[in-house]
Parts: C-alpha cells; sequence; structure tokens
C-alpha cells in the first residue's frame, strides 16, 4: 500500500488540506501549493483592492495585460458558464443574459465589454485546487490531492486504493466514503448554514456532491444543480456525471454510477 503523508491548515475561511503520496515530499508540495494559493489571491480576490481582477474590472472596455494566473482562472470561469448554461455567470453589472460570451480572452489579454465586470468567487477555490495539484504532480512527480473545503482535486500516481474521500455535510448527517481515481475532481455544494441549520423553507437538496474531469467542472455541476432543485435529476442525467444529493429531508440519490 502507497504509504500517503498529509498536512492541513485553514485559509479563505476553509480547511485546506493537500495529501502526498511520497512523505518526505510532503514539506515541498506544502510551500508549493501556499505560494499557488497566494498568487491566486492576489489575482483573484473579490475583497482586495489591489488585486488584478479589481484592477481588470475597472479597465472600462479596453483591452488588458494580466498574469497568467488571472487569464487561466477566467477561462474556468467562462467554461463554467456554458457548462451550466449560465447558471455560474461570471460577469456582474451586464443588460443582457449570455454577457459571458462577450468577454474576449486571447492568451493573458482580457477585455471586457463596457459596465460588465467579473467576480469568480464561484470557480475560484475549485479553479485553484485543480492547479495546485497538477503543478504539485508535475513538478515532484508524486501522486497529490489538494482540498480546499469542499473541493478536491488530484494528480500524478494515485495510491493503490484510489484517493479515499469522506463526503459528508454536517456531523451526524448522511456520509460515505469514495474512491476516485487520480486526474479527477469532487466538489460538495451545500445549502446549510451552521448558524441557522433550519430555514422555514428549506431548499429541495441540503448538499450536491459531484465527480467530474477536474474540480473546477465538478463544483460548477454541483453548484448548479443546488439552484435547479427539482429539475437538477434531470439535468444530471444527461451530463452523465456521478452525483450525489442529499435532500431536505436527508434522503440520498445516487446518479451516474456515484463512486
Amino acid at each position: 500500500m502507497t504509504a500517503k503523508a498529509s498536512k492541513s491548515w485553514s485559509l479563505w475561511g476553509v480547511r485546506a488540506t493537500v495529501v502526498v503520496t511520497e512523505p518526505d515530499l510532503l514539506d515541498s508540495a506544502w510551500h508549493l501549493v501556499r505560494g499557488h494559493l497566494a498568487v491566486a489571491d492576489l489575482a483573484v480576490s473579490s475583497t482586495r483592492t489591489d488585486s488584478e481582477i479589481a484592477a481588470l474590472n475597472r479597465s472600462g472596455g479596453r483591452p488588458v495585460s494580466v498574469s497568467a494566473t488571472l487569464a487561466q482562472q477566467v477561462r474556468h470561469a467562462l467554461e463554467a458558464a456554458e457548462l451550466t448554461d449560465g447558471l455560474l455567470d461570471p460577469t456582474a453589472g451586464a443588460d443582457r443574459p449570455y454577457a459571458w460570451r462577450s468577454v474576449a480572452v486571447h492568451g493573458t489579454e482580457i477585455t471586457l465589454p463596457t459596465a460588465v465586470t467579473l467576480d469568480l468567487d464561484a470557480t475560484m477555490r475549485s479553479a485553484t485546487a485543480d492547479h495546485c495539484a497538477e503543478a504539485v504532480a508535475a513538478l515532484l512527480g508524486c501522486g497529490v490531492l489538494v482540498s480546499l473545503g469542499g473541493d478536491v482535486a488530484t494528480a500524478g500516481p494515485e495510491p493503490a486504493s484510489g484517493w479515499q474521500i469522506k463526503v459528508e455535510d454536517l456531523p451526524g448527517e448522511p456520509s460515505c466514503q469514495v474512491s476516485i481515481p487520480s486526474g479527477s475532481g469532487l466538489s460538495t455544494a451545500s445549502t446549510v448554514s451552521p448558524l441557522h441549520p433550519d430555514p422555514a423553507d428549506p431548499p429541495r437538496w441540503r448538499t450536491v456532491s459531484v465527480v467530474a474531469g477536474s474540480a473546477c467542472n465538478a463544483a460548477a455541476v454541483s453548484k448548479a444543480a443546488l439552484r435547479l432543485g427539482d429539475a437538477a435529476l434531470e439535468w444530471l442525467d444527461r451530463l452523465r456525471l456521478p452525483a450525489r444529493l442529499v435532500d431536505r429531508d436527508a434522503r440520498v440519490t445516487l446518479l451516474g454510477g456515484w463512486p
């Protein structure tokens, strides 16, 4: 059995974890991940006035040269918008539907239509997890899992039993252990707030978990499914992605060959 080692810390209000298949490489992987997270925060954070995206949103329709990190994050957000048919729309201030399709990305040059700004919060975390996992696997040659809250990305050689992940919302609620292959991602989106666990009008789904070819795609689909309510079942079935949905009464529905 392949040995593993892990390290966890708090970041962006969630628990961040890096797991590697080569314990001797854990510190190197941790430093790599921390470095990529710092770069992503400076590029994409919606709460920093000095972030790259804040400057881009002030560009007034002019082409702007940005870092490779921000360009990659914007591309992922636009792909998520297409995948979800606009349910995860990264544009704000637009006066027409499908405004994200008018955002031009050419290499590291981005042009936003006048009066349109970008908010990448819906995809930033999952896209960053993917990038971190890919970077560690490429640079260190080991298997790696990077988890940022409910967004999990894997890359490189996998453990003998695959990557074992516990899927759960709050303690004591329905949970399961799944195994996903390396190179895939898993994301869980939730409508449950620990501060207000029992809303007067609860949504159809408490949580939706999805396995996809990347953490970013898994996150986009799981978040969109929450918004779709009853229509999520048919939509997920068409996508043919493994999914696990927990409804307001804690009943579990499995789709698409959930692992």
